[in-house]
């Protein structure tokens, strides 16, 4: 902890947790050797060897999870499309980012692991795209109707998100030596010569196994569903071939950041979740809308309980719905309390009601219309 705030390393040791964050592996814990010529202590040029902790392999699945989910929620209202890549090697992703050792790698700020930016992913497929179908010409791109709806140009955002991606799966770091052969004439002192002393530079690189891929676009509008569907397939084939066939990150033309295989696991792996998490939210829907009836209802009653009972009956005249169980009640129990009580206002609100439900007037039963000559008797009553 050399070097770090004092509140910091206050915070680290009382937790007594190893620093699993590779930044302050690839950053901090940097062993130093003294050049007697310059007179200053200058990084080590061995690599020291760095272990993926435990707490960062937790870390990376707890990231997983939460993408997953975070994504699945997306898939509610919006378009994904989940795509699994297979490193074919090593990839060396930031390498001529700045550093004190002047070779670096991208390690992602919060959760402290190998990742590959959204911005590179989505330039790596953007010139792909420009290369295979518009010649090379970048400006071209606005005349390609489906390419300019998913990267969008000058005047127009692209529909199609390209998301990090995260080396989790069977994570490692190993060192490797690139060997500049001229530097003298790289530096322009003296013409190439074979006499000359290569300089080896150590840097490190990441190996994985396979990595998610995840690309979204939003769904303005109902019936923009299909084309949603037709731009995410168009950016999956496209990323596809622009890994497999370029690679990503530094050193690709050596073999480094390619792909063997990319493949959609959408349909298969994906989905399936996304109709599981829909069939939750409509059950925890109904849920929620019973527990709004029942605490609607528990209020009524409450409203009512403080009414007489002549206003009582009022009430829920008045609050009678269309339902077979409540016209029936309305003929039956309520119409009884109505000539009990002798109450004219009740009397009027169940006549209303009548009116509204289609029993009073023509075409009704002899027995209804019994009930309506009382309840007018009632009400022409002085």
């Amino acid at each position: 902890m050399l070097f770090h705030p004092k509140d910091t390393q206050e915070v680290v040791q009382k937790a007594n947790k190893s620093m699993a964050h590779l930044a302050y592996h690839l950053h901090y814990f940097l062993e130093h050797q003294w050049n007697e010529k310059k007179r200053v202590w200058e990084p080590s040029k061995k690599l020291k060897p760095v272990a993926i902790l435990p707490e960062l392999q937790e870390v990376g699945e707890q990231l997983r999870v939460q993408r997953e989910q975070a994504m699945v929620e997306w898939a509610q209202t919006g378009g994904v499309k989940k795509l699994k890549a297979r490193l074919s090697g090593r990839i060396v992703h930031g390498l001529g980012a700045g550093h004190v050792r002047e070779t670096s790698l991208t390690i992602h700020p919060v959760y402290g692991l190998p990742y590959i930016p959204a911005s590179s992913v989505k330039g790596l497929v953007r010139h792909w795209f420009i290369e295979a179908y518009c010649e090379g010409d970048e400006k071209r791109l606005s005349e390609h109707e489906i390419g300019r709806e998913i990267f969008g140009t000058q005047g127009n955002r692209g529909r199609v998100q390209f998301h990090d991606i995260f080396l989790i799966d069977g994570l490692q770091l190993a060192g490797d030596v690139l060997a500049v052969h001229m530097k003298d004439y790289y530096e322009g002192k003296q013409a190439a010569t074979d006499d000359q002393k290569p300089v080896p530079v150590s840097f490190w690189t990441v190996m994985a196994k396979e990595v998610d891929v995840y690309l979204t676009a939003h769904r303005s509008a109902p019936q923009s569903g299909e084309e949603t569907t037709r731009l995410l397939e168009a950016a999956a084939f496209w990323t596809k071939q622009a890994l497999t066939e370029w690679g990503i990150g530094s050193k690709t033309s050596s073999g480094y950041g390619r792909f063997s295989e990319v493949y959609d696991v959408t349909e298969t792996e994906f989905l399936p979740m996304v109709k599981k998490e829909r069939i939750r939210l409509e059950r925890q829907k109904k849920e929620q809308e019973m527990l709004e009836q029942k605490k609607r209802e528990e209020e009524e009653q409450a409203k009512l309980a403080l009414l007489s009972p002549e206003e009582r009956l009022v009430a829920e005249i008045e609050r009678l719905a269309d339902s077979e169980a409540d016209k029936q009640r309305s003929k039956d129990v309520l119409y009884q309390q109505v000539l009990e009580q002798r109450n004219k206002q009740a009397a009027l609100a169940l006549q209303a009601y009548w009116q509204r439900i289609g029993e009073w007037g023509k075409g009704i039963s002899k027995k209804q219309k019994q009930k309506i000559d009382k309840l007018q008797q009632l009400l022409n009553d002085e």
